[in-house]
């Protein structure tokens, strides 16, 4: 655990928010420790004066670090890996392919799995705007899928943030209403991850506030 109430950074976060997962976890497996300041969503605690002036966009995550404040995930990962030398790209051919990654993840992460996961697991059910994102979830999961029946990892011939950026959203295929066994590679991709040194769950880097239900997770 490298949560911290004296570290020198400073996450603000949910626990339901998957970019603040992918920058908890970021931090976890640099070994960076911080402090987690927990942003109530559902109580519009990031549309308050005090939270504005931390981030006028009323989103989270927001990660901070002497006197540098990060109001966007990929930028808070791309940080962490300068900083650290961890997960770090090499030359601009990896960071293009990384580039490609994160416009991937939200192309096709972000408005496909993410919104046919909030339709299955908190709604009575949306068919024609289910039937919408799994249009653009049903052309993202081959694209990964194929890559990765060739290629150990996303960007390179090692981790990279594209990890950081893919995983949390890959993590929701099961909940969208897809089956791991269609999608072997991309299954084995994500146990290869799990596997790597101080990965944690979500429950773990991003506590729950008392009284919270967990966050229903996939399973590979």
């Amino acid at each position: 655990m490298t949560i911290s109430d004296d570290a020198e950074f400073t996450l603000y976060g949910n626990f339901r928010s998957g970019n603040s997962y992918k920058t908890a976890l970021m931090l976890a497996m640099t070994g960076t420790p911080y402090r987690f300041k927990s942003v109530d969503l559902m109580a519009g605690e990031n549309l308050r004066p005090e939270f504005l002036r931390i981030n006028p966009l009323g989103k989270v995550p927001v990660l901070k670090h002497n006197g540098l404040v990060l109001r966007q995930s990929y930028d808070a990962l791309r940080y962490l890996a300068e900083v650290t030398g961890k997960f770090d790209t090499k030359n601009w051919q990896e960071a293009a392919r990384v580039g490609e990654w994160v416009g991937f993840c939200v192309d096709f992460l972000t408005f496909g799995l993410s919104r046919l996961r909030f339709i299955n697991l908190f709604t009575d059910g949306m068919p024609e705007v289910f039937a919408y994102f799994k249009t653009t979830a049903d052309r993202g999961l081959p694209i990964i899928e194929t890559h990765l029946k060739d290629c150990e990892w996303l960007a390179a011939g090692r981790p990279t943030i594209a990890e950081f950026g893919a995983y949390p959203g890959m993590n929701m295929l099961a909940d969208a209403g897809y089956d791991w066994a269609d999608y072997p590679a991309s299954a084995a991709w994500m146990r290869r991850f799990e596997k790597l040194p101080h990965f944690a769950t979500r429950d773990a880097l991003l506590p729950l506030p008392p009284g919270s239900t967990p966050v229903p997770t996939g399973k590979t």
